[in-house]
């Protein structure tokens, strides 16, 4: 019963170690000095990003960001990804606008700098992460 035990154990790590050796590699810049926390949000599909259902969220204290930039290294698994970052100045993981529904708090997409007032498709700042891959994504912070 032991043995099957450490088999499964050891294959199951085995599984888990290949399903997460692609990493992502994430460089945000122009990252504004406010104190808050940069919330990372990664959507694997259309339909979950206009639904705003996340595959994965990562949130960092901005007390790391250096010269207005940071880098974050991230084991993931294969697909197709778009990661969104929010600038979220008072803590609360949600989108400030103001009384013209521009948003208060900066925004960026991966390998997507946004130009107009409304939402972006989940094709225009998707990616794929491919089996062994190390991606590098640029994620150019926006403000009003």
């Amino acid at each position: 019963m032991r043995t099957i035990l450490l088999a499964f154990i050891l294959f199951f790590n085995g599984c888990t170690y290949l399903l997460r050796c692609q990493t992502l590699q994430l460089k945000i810049t122009n990252i504004s000095e406010q104190k808050g926390q940069l919330c990372i949000a990664f959507f694997d599909s259309d339909e979950g990003f206009k639904a705003e259902k996340t595959c994965y969220e990562l949130k960092i204290d901005k007390s790391r960001v250096k010269l207005h930039e940071l880098l974050v290294e991230i084991p993931f698994h294969l697909g197709r990804f778009g990661v969104s970052v929010l600038d979220d100045a008072n803590f609360d993981g949600k989108m400030q606008y103001n009384l013209l529904c521009i948003p208060r708090e900066g925004f960026g997409f991966s390998d997507y700098y946004h130009r107009g007032i409304h939402k972006p498709s989940f094709s225009d700042f998707a990616f794929y992460l491919e089996k062994n891959d190390v991606k590098n994504v640029t994620i150019r912070m926006k403000y009003f």
